[in-house]
């Protein structure tokens, strides 16, 4: 006797995904990549962005160390050292300024191959007295295009993709 209703069983059938399930399956996949792959370029940037500015902040941290590490001979002219230059100015003297154009990202100078990553400007403004702290404002840019160029009129950085600026007070060792 046969049944009305007959169960089919997976066993009876071929199973599988049809053309049409396969063909949007792989354009979806295909969407998410590209757009993942469209996204690529942008977090490389921000990555070298971020390596810069932390290198920035670095250099900026350890001309701010050599600052405050400056020392005399006759309580009135203090120099340091920083990337083989020295920083030099003098109580009661005038605004001194140096600048750097080729630093490494750890603050040491860069080699005529290598590219030039970081620049640096310090303008030191001296105290009238040995017993009052003298200033400083040093600033760190970085550029991946071309060497960025400090306006000393505006105070500000030309052909920089960004830079960082702090001022500081000292009190040199006697």
């Amino acid at each position: 006797m046969k049944r009305p209703f007959s169960i089919i069983r997976l066993t009876d059938r071929f199973v599988g995904f049809s053309l049409v399930e396969v063909t949007l399956a792989i354009g979806i996949v295909s969407f998410a990549l590209l757009a993942v792959v469209g996204l690529l370029p942008v977090g490389l940037k921000s990555v070298k962005n971020a390596n810069e500015q932390a290198g920035a902040a670095n250099v900026l941290s350890v001309i701010a160390g050599s600052l405050r590490s400056a020392s005399s001979t006759n309580r009135a002219n203090f120099s340091s050292q920083f990337a083989g230059q020295t920083v030099a100015f003098a109580i009661a003297g005038s605004t001194t300024s140096n600048s750097w154009t080729n630093l490494a990202l750890d603050g040491s100078l860069e080699t005529a191959t290598s590219p030039k990553r970081l620049s640096a400007v310090v303008n030191i403004y001296p105290a009238s007295s040995v017993t009052t702290p003298s200033r400083a404002v040093i600033s760190v840019a970085w550029s991946a295009q071309s060497a960025p160029g400090w306006n000393s009129t505006t105070q500000r950085w030309t052909n920089a993709d960004g830079s960082l600026t702090s001022g500081i007070q000292f009190l040199p060792k006697p």
